[in-house]
């Protein structure tokens, strides 16, 4: 029963979505609006996954039927990437990717850390630096694109600092959920300035889900 109220209320919503916005948004808009509200409400539910997929899509129709705007929003998105990532590996030996699907995945065997700036439009992200087999006592971790997972895992005796930004979506530490809109997170850890082996994350992301762990 709840199942079709919500189904009835989602068929009501787009109907008067129709009526009232139908003379200045094209049906497709429309379209994409309802998938990419259908999407965040699939969040809210802890149907993250599913979520995330609906966002995509949503997006995609979007730029479909606003080509130009995507467009603009997009070469804008990598002009700020490009002036962060100079501001953060000032005066440093860094990688720099811009990529529309990436992954980035060191979670099974022992790895070693680099300075790393990536872009990209839809990312997926698992470190686990308790296998790193770190080569400087600083590494600097940015990310940003349009939509993001993480799954980031540090040891206890790290000094980590956190800069996190979620357009939309969900911000995990220590097992604390923050999600909401505008999903602002900065954090550093006591002693920081006295660690032998310290790790700075930068992220900003349009929509994501990031989840931090400390062992």
């Amino acid at each position: 029963m709840k199942t079709k109220k919500r189904a009835w209320a989602i068929v009501l919503i787009g109907a008067g979505m129709l009526m009232l916005l139908g003379r200045w948004i094209s049906p497709l808009s429309l379209v994409a609006l309802l998938v990419l509200c259908y999407g965040i409400y699939t969040m809210r539910a802890d149907r993250t996954s599913f979520g995330y997929k609906c966002l995509a899509v949503g997006a995609g129709l979007l730029l479909l039927d606003h080509i130009v705007i995507m467009v603009g929003g997009i070469l804008l998105s990598v002009g700020v990437f490009y002036a962060r990532a100079r501001e953060l590996h000032a005066g440093r030996t860094y990688m720099r990717r811009q990529e529309f699907v990436s992954q980035l995945n060191r979670e099974r065997e022992p790895w070693v850390p680099e300075n790393v700036s990536l872009w990209h439009l839809f990312g997926d992200v698992n470190c686990d630096f308790s296998l790193a087999l770190p080569s400087e006592p600083d590494t600097v971790i940015h990310l940003q694109g349009l939509i993001g997972d993480a799954d980031l895992t540090f040891p206890e005796e790290y000094g980590i600092e956190f800069d996190v930004f979620i357009g939309y979506g969900k911000v995990s530490f220590e097992g604390e959920a923050r999600t909401g809109m505008l999903n602002k997170f900065v954090w550093r850890s006591p002693g920081y300035e006295r660690s032998e082996q310290k790790v700075r994350v930068a992220m900003a992301y349009a929509a994501g889900d990031v989840n931090i762990r400390i062992n």
